[in-house]
């Protein structure tokens, strides 16, 4: 599948407000050199939930408590999405989920 093809599936999965994932995401990885394919999403309550399920399964597959940081980004966060403030939301618990992810006092990878 052509670069061009890749972003035009891109563009019209973002102009319709879906979250997709494609089989032309693994063309797409393979062409930039990640291992892992791309996950596109847009700023839906549904992703807000999706990523605020995400925080707290890593919250609770954590041997130690989250920093203080993740929970008030996390809580925010939650709290702006259920406001419609879907990006200010997204942003937030993504921060958290990152937090999460490369933390170094026991929290799992993945």
């Amino acid at each position: 599948m052509s670069p061009v093809r890749v972003m035009l599936m891109v563009c019209l999965a973002l102009a319709s407000g879906a979250w997709i994932v494609t089989a032309g995401q693994q063309v797409a990885a393979q062409q930039t050199g990640d291992s892992d394919p791309v996950e596109v999403t847009s700023d839906t309550p549904e992703y807000c939930q999706y990523l605020h399920t995400r925080v707290d399964s890593q919250v609770h597959l954590a041997s130690t408590p989250p920093p203080r940081e993740v929970t008030d980004l996390s809580a925010e966060g939650e709290r702006m999405c259920e406001h419609g403030q879907t990006r200010g939301g997204i942003m937030r618990l993504r921060r958290a989920l990152w937090l999460l992810m490369h933390d170094d006092r026991g929290t799992p990878e993945r």
